[in-house]
C-alpha cells in the first residue's frame, strides 16, 4: 500500500486506518503473489469523492515485477468485479509527474478527468501576517462539547456540498463528516478552526496530519460571509496551530479551476508543486473481455 502513498505509514497505523473504515462502505482487496512474496496489489472501495456509480480503484505492482503483464491482469480482476456488482466505472488518482502511470493508465481507456494542484508552505520562515479583521470569532474544538461538534458537522455536511471539487458527488453524511472532523487518526481538535458569529459558526478550517506535515483538508465559508476575508483568518489561524505544534510544512490540495482557492493561497505563501490527476473509465463487459486478456 506504501507504493500508492505519498507519505508511508507504518503497521500500526495502517491496521488503525482499516478498523476505523466506515462498515457500510465497499472495500475488497487482492493480493497477486511470486511464489510466497505479495508483488501486486489491487483494491476497489467506495470513496466519497466518486460518482455514486463509481468505485475508486487502485492497482500497483513491485518495481521489480513490473512489465510482465501483472497490473494489466489485477486490472482486468477489479473490473470484472466492479461490473458484477453493477458499477458503471473506475476512479483512480494519478501522481501529476509520473508520466508513466498515466500512460499505462490511458491505454487502458482510462480519460483525464481533473487535475488538482498541490501546494507547501513553509512554516519555518513563514513571516507571521498579522490577524485579519473579519468581523468573527475563531475558537478550535479542543474542550468541545458534544452539541459542539454536531453543530460544526453540520456546517461541514453544508459547505462540503457547495465546494467546487465535489459537485455531482453524493452527498456526506454527518458520519462522514464526524469521522473526518475527529474519528480519523489523523484528526486533532486544536486544527479544526471554527468562525463563528452570535453564537453560530459561518466558516470553518480543518487540518489534518500527513507524516511531519500538516495537510490543510478544507476551508469553508457561507455564501454570506464570502469576500470578508473570513477564509483568510481560518487559514492564518491553522498556520499559528501548525505552528504551535512545531510543523514546518503545511500541504494543500486544489481543482486548477478553484481560481479562489489559489489566489487565497499564493496571497498567503505557497508555493506549487506537483499534485495529482484524477482519471476516469467507464466499465462495460465489452472493457473486461479486454483487459482480461492483456497482451
Amino acid at each position: 500500500m506504501n507504493l500508492l502513498r505519498l507519505t508511508p505509514i507504518s503497521l500500526p497505523e495502517f491496521l488503525d486506518r482499516e478498523a476505523r473504515w466506515p462498515a457500510g462502505d465497499l472495500r475488497l482487496r487482492w493480493l497477486g503473489y511470486d511464489n510466497d512474496r505479495a508483488v501486486a496489489l489491487g483494491q476497489i472501495a467506495n470513496s466519497p469523492y466518486a460518482l455514486s456509480d463509481h468505485l475508486a480503484v487502485q492497482v500497483t505492482v513491485d518495481p521489480d515485477h513490473r512489465g510482465r503483464g501483472r497490473g494489466s491482469t489485477m486490472l482486468g480482476l477489479v473490473e470484472s468485479e466492479a461490473i458484477g456488482r453493477g458499477f458503471r466505472g473506475l476512479v483512480a488518482t494519478i501522481p501529476e509527474a509520473a508520466s508513466g502511470p498515466q500512460a499505462w493508465a490511458e491505454a487502458r481507456g482510462f480519460q483525464r478527468h481533473a487535475l488538482r494542484c498541490d501546494s507547501l508552505l513553509d512554516l519555518r520562515t513563514f513571516d507571521g501576517q498579522s490577524a485579519v479583521r473579519a468581523g468573527v470569532t475563531l475558537s478550535d474544538m479542543t474542550g468541545a462539547s458534544e452539541a459542539q461538534w454536531k453543530a460544526v458537522a453540520m456546517l461541514l455536511q453544508t459547505l462540503i456540498a457547495d465546494a467546487p471539487d465535489m459537485r455531482d458527488l453524493p452527498s456526506w453524511t454527518l458520519a462522514r463528516c464526524f469521522s473526518v472532523l475527529r474519528e480519523t487518526p489523523a484528526s486533532r481538535p486544536e486544527w479544526v478552526v471554527v468562525a463563528g458569529f452570535n453564537g453560530r459558526p459561518v466558516g470553518l478550517t480543518i487540518g489534518h496530519a500527513l507524516g511531519q506535515e500538516i495537510y490543510s483538508y478544507f476551508t469553508g465559508v457561507l455564501p454570506d460571509w464570502r469576500g470578508r476575508h473570513v477564509g483568510l483568518a481560518l487559514k492564518l489561524r491553522l498556520i499559528a496551530a501548525a505552528q504551535m505544534s512545531g510543523i514546518t510544512t503545511m500541504r494543500t490540495t486544489n481543482l486548477d479551476a478553484n481560481t479562489a482557492a489559489l489566489r487565497l493561497n499564493a496571497s498567503i505563501g505557497f508555493r506549487r508543486v506537483p499534485g495529482s490527476l484524477e482519471v476516469r473509465k467507464a466499465l462495460s463487459a465489452v472493457d473486461f473481455a479486454t483487459s482480461a486478456n492483456p497482451r
